[in-house]
């Protein structure tokens, strides 16, 4: 006696059964209802999802007895014959092997006769991809005009592949992998239909390594029934597939979130020594991180967010609970780059295993107001040393407004008291301090820059820099291109920018539109609404915004290269090794 897989037996047999394409079942039952079917279907998805599977419930919706039906019944013999695969009407080919012109017009000399029996001759071309270039344009001018009687439907799984005439012929109907909970319902309703008894472990790990494909559960499923017989537990599964069982997953899970090393490489040892994948196990590591996140960031209310059996479920939300959620999200990033390390090397076993090991020692997370803390206080043994004997407080970073406000680290660089004398050394910032941005610093603050500026434009410069200011955030675009002119009067009645003659910046400012930007942005620092006004020059009456960015970029990483090369640690260094005194370079980093 035949057997027939369970994919075959437990085929849908009406769009109700399609599970997980309901918005396919649910477009087509519409259309067969309301008589609005196309003449050309393209159904596109992974393999096993239900693409031939829905062409033929279309086809027996189309000529069932009782139809055209969005219920066929399954009973008439257009039914029967169609379930079958044996309905003279419904011609499927096999697009891998019948992909030659010849073949397509074979199939073209039978087009034009009605059908034999049933209501519509129904063509299905699986895997249409595979077809030639001639074979495709061989179909164009029956695809775009068939005979009323016939309807095509292709199947792909490399939708690209579908010259785009083609495709612009056809309906097209996207079919999604199937979320691992509904896998796993349909498994447990076919296994207690089959009469075996399963535990959600096993059933999980089916539904998790179909990784979206209906049929390579139930085929997936055949295999383990096979060897389990009517009693079905998740380890002798596991231990069948070849993969790691759930326990040892968290273990390892748990091993490297607790920093254990030594835990880490004696778990690969012995998955090694059971011949398991470890690019598979890799990925069973970084789903479990996953679920971790999950469960930590929904406060343990994730029962339908990760496909696990209720016993896992409350061991993950253990293990997710011990950690901090950033410590998680770091653990996944890694693991996540772990992944594809192990996917491209030839030893994946020594790259799995050194990659856990980094993971399981990697330093910890550490707050920011922490670091700041400690920040400010190297600052204050580098710049002025410890508390002296009158009580002195070590230098902090003053905030912008002066003393009174918590220290900012994007203030200005006077972190250290000021000098007595003018020629005193300029203070000394700390090595680690992050690097601040010229343009936050105010117009003023750089004597080297304004110097260069003439004393009648300087006033007109600061307050058009406070206009552009205002503008970067509603309108970053315009505000950019202002940085490119030439502010040669700003006042509450005008405005007049200067730019080069034919400048691109200048012609993105004279639409009316960008006028008024200019003009509302203004009104907030001159105290009325200018009119704006573009004019073009051959020479530069003053300096942009940009040029003077990029002078205080210089200054300031002038000023921090002295600084560096007079810290008293650096001479130390030159005079400790002064033959490498000429080589030292100094990297300045202002942005």
């Amino acid at each position: 006696m035949s057997y027939t897989v369970l994919a075959r037996k437990y085929r849908p047999q009406s769009f109700d059964d399609l599970v997980g394409q309901e918005h396919v079942a649910r477009t087509l039952a519409n259309a067969i209802a309301s008589g609005r079917v196309a003449h050309a279907f393209l159904f596109t998805g992974v393999r096993g999802v239900g693409k031939t599977t829905t062409a033929r419930l279309l086809a027996k919706a189309l000529n069932c007895e009782k139809g055209p039906t969005a219920s066929p019944c399954n009973a008439c013999p257009q039914c029967e014959e169609i379930t079958s695969g044996h309905d003279l009407d419904v011609l499927e080919m096999d697009g891998a092997s019948n992909n030659s012109v010849d073949d397509v017009r074979r199939l073209q000399e039978s087009i034009p006769y009605r059908p034999a029996r049933d209501r519509s001759k129904i063509i299905i071309v699986d895997e249409v991809h595979m077809l030639s270039q001639g074979a495709f344009n061989a179909f164009l001018k029956t695809l775009e005009e068939p005979p009323p009687h016939v309807k095509f439907i292709f199947a792909t799984t490399e939708s690209h592949k579908v010259p785009v005439t083609i495709r612009s012929r056809c309906q097209r109907y996207d079919f999604r992998l199937i979320p691992q909970g509904i896998i796993a319902d349909r498994v447990r309703h076919i296994l207690g239909a089959e009469g075996v008894s399963a535990d959600d472990v096993a059933v999980s790990m089916v539904a998790r390594e179909a990784a979206g494909s209906m049929r390579d559960a139930l085929t997936l499923l055949d295999q383990i029934v096979a060897f389990g017989g009517e009693k079905l537990r998740g380890k002798a599964v596991a231990e069948h597939l070849g993969i790691a069982n759930r326990d040892l997953v968290h273990q390892v899970v748990r091993t490297v979130l607790e920093g254990d090393a030594r835990g880490v490489i004696e778990a690969v040892d012995g998955l090694a020594t059971q011949g398991l994948d470890m690019l598979h196990f890799s990925k069973q590591l970084l789903d479990l991180m996953r679920d971790l996140v999950v469960v930590r960031v929904t406060g343990g209310d994730a029962g339908a967010l990760v496909s696990m059996a209720n016993e896992e479920l409350e061991q993950a939300r253990a293990l997710a609970e011990a950690v901090d959620a950033l410590e998680l999200q770091r653990a996944f990033h890694v693991m996540s780059s772990l992944v594809d390390d192990v996917g491209r090397s030839g030893t994946p076993r020594t790259v799995l295993e050194m990659g856990l090991v980094r993971l399981a020692t990697r330093p910890p997370l550490r707050q920011v107001s922490e670091l700041l803390a400690r920040l400010d206080e190297l600052e204050g043994q580098l710049g002025g040393g410890a508390k002296g004997a009158a009580g002195d407080e070590p230098p902090r970073r003053r905030g912008p407004t002066g003393a009174g406000k918590p220290p900012s680290r994007r203030a200005s660089t006077d972190t250290a008291p000021k000098a007595d004398s003018a020629s005193a050394e300029p203070p000394v910032d700390a090595p680690d301090a992050e690097p601040i941005a010229p343009e936050t610093l105010p117009l003023q603050s750089k004597p080297k820059v304004i110097q260069e500026i003439p004393e009648s434009q300087q006033a007109e410069l600061a307050a058009w820099e406070s206009i552009v200011l205002a503008l970067r955030e509603a309108r970053p675009a315009l505000a950019a291109v202002l940085d490119h002119g030439v502010p040669v009067t700003v006042s509450r009645e005008r405005i007049v920018l200067a730019f080069p003659e034919g400048s691109f910046f200048g012609k993105q400012v004279e639409p009316a539109e960008a006028r008024e930007g200019i003009a509302d942005a203004a009104a907030s620092v001159v105290g009325g609404r200018p009119d704006v006004q573009v004019s073009y020059t051959a020479a530069s009456p003053g300096k942009t915004i940009a040029e003077v960015k990029d002078r205080r970029r210089e200054d300031l990483k002038e000023e921090r290269r002295r600084a560096a090369m007079s810290h008293p640690r650096v001479i130390d260094a030159m005079q400790l090794f002064p033959e490498g005194a000429a080589n030292v370079k100094v990297n300045v980093d202002v942005e």
